[in-house]
């Protein structure tokens, strides 16, 4: 009897055993994954010496998942990207450095991710070298990802080259340095149809403090024919600026937070915000600590611009020569302006300008807690406008010294005309 319980007990160990082994089989899942190309393994030195170009060259045609170990790669070309993901140790840990008058990466194809590099040109002065663009789009490039880069010495960070239907679709870029540029940090201006569906977030600008500052007047940011794009936490910074951004002919588009500081205006009419037939609306953003050195303004509208913006701080700007206007238009068919929540600590920008597109209405629709078209809100004008249907109906405020007038324009025997509207 004793014989038989030993051997029971036993045969229930090892089929615990048994069936623990087989459950433990059953979940065990292996990991398949392609393992990085390490462009080290290829020739690649990385000490800033040897010419790393070939090497790296032979790594891309190897296969998609590249590895930068900690270096840096002197390379003397450009390298076309086709779907490829191309990572580093870090941006200031794994960095490409080139003397080609080129763009270090020509992106061919969508379904990139390229990031944790950095990206460099020999030397400091880049406006004769007008093809030093750090990343050049060159095809029709959706659902990349292109993050955590620090691009220095271009000509310009971001670009799409011209003679093609190059655009970009789908695409983000996220975690960006730019430091001495000498044109644009983002130039995305597709030759034809339009980029859309993008976000570009947390991008840094900047060509140095004011004792020590790389001089050319830069466009930091440049949008043409975009449409549902949202750009979040994009800083123009220590520069010399011309326009911080330049919206032509852009859809749709949100911007949030924006960050201007450090900059000097030197060129007339230079401007934060220069918007061409476009419609974008502003959340939040400050301007701060720049100065202006010629007559100026914080948005620029042409055509048929339509902004809307919520919280906007514009505050410690020094006015050294020339003025600094709230608005400053151009060709101002159908322009319109609406701020709300907009703080300043100089009250020369809380005035309105009094500007009118050509059909009579005002550009600036509301400031804060004034509406200057609809109702009754028409004020702080020192003529009235010529009358017109868009007027009809609608009330004019002039203020004086010698009392308050209020006009009414009315149609009656075939014409738009002001009347007073006495007590």
């Amino acid at each position: 009897m004793k014989k038989v319980s030993l051997i029971l007990f036993f045969a229930c160990i090892f089929l615990a055993g048994c069936t623990k082994t087989i459950t433990e089989t059953e979940i065990k899942t292996e990991k398949y994954s392609t393992p990085f190309i390490n462009v080290k393994d290829y020739g690649a030195v990385g000490d800033g010496e040897h010419d790393d170009t070939k090497a790296i060259q032979k790594a891309l045609e190897a296969g998609n998942d590249i590895y930068f170990p900690e270096g840096k790669y002197l390379v003397t070309d450009s390298f076309d990207v086709k779907s490829k993901k191309i990572h580093g140790a870090g941006m200031d840990q794994s960095v490409i450095h080139s003397k080609a008058n080129a763009p270090i990466f020509r992106i061919k194809a969508s379904k990139n991710d390229i990031r944790d590099l950095g990206l460099r040109y020999e030397g400091w002065d880049q406006r004769k070298f007008k093809k030093r663009n750090a990343i050049q789009f060159e095809e029709q490039i959706a659902h990349s990802v292109f993050e955590n880069l620090n691009i220095v010495s271009v000509y310009r960070g971001f670009y799409i080259a011209k003679g093609a239907e190059n655009y970009a679709f789908s695409v983000n870029i996220r975690n960006i340095y730019v430091f001495q540029y000498a044109k644009n940090a983002i130039h995305l201006v597709p030759p034809k149809g339009g980029n859309t569906g993008s976000v570009i977030e947390n991008v840094y600008t900047s060509n140095g403090l004011r004792d020590k500052r790389y001089e050319p007047n830069v466009v930091p940011f440049v949008f043409e024919r975009a449409s549902e794009m949202t750009l979040i936490q994009l800083n123009a910074e220590w520069a010399n600026i011309e326009k911080a951004f330049q919206f032509d002919y852009c859809f749709n588009v949100v911007v949030i937070s924006p960050h201007f500081e450090g900059n000097n205006l030197l060129k007339e009419n230079s401007t934060l915000f220069d918007i061409n037939h476009s419609n974008v609306k502003l959340i939040g953003g400050r301007a701060y600590d720049n100065e202006i050195e010629a007559n100026s303004s914080l948005f620029t509208l042409k055509w048929n611009a339509d902004v809307s913006t919520d919280t906007f701080y514009s505050e410690a700007n020094e006015v050294k020569k020339g003025s600094l206007e709230l608005l400053h238009t151009e060709h101002s068919e159908q322009n319109r302006l609406e701020l709300t929540r907009f703080k300043t600590d100089n009250d020369k920008l809380l005035e309105n300008p009094n500007l009118l597109n050509e059909d009579g209405i005002p550009v600036v629709t509301r400031l804060n807690d004034k509406s200057f078209f609809d109702g009754m809100g028409v004020q702080s004008f020192s003529s009235l406008p010529d009358p017109s249907e868009a007027w009809r109906g609608k009330m004019v405020l002039l203020e004086s010294d010698s009392g308050d007038q209020v006009y009414l324009c009315k149609f009656s025997n075939g014409e738009y005309r002001w009347v007073e509207v006495f007590e």
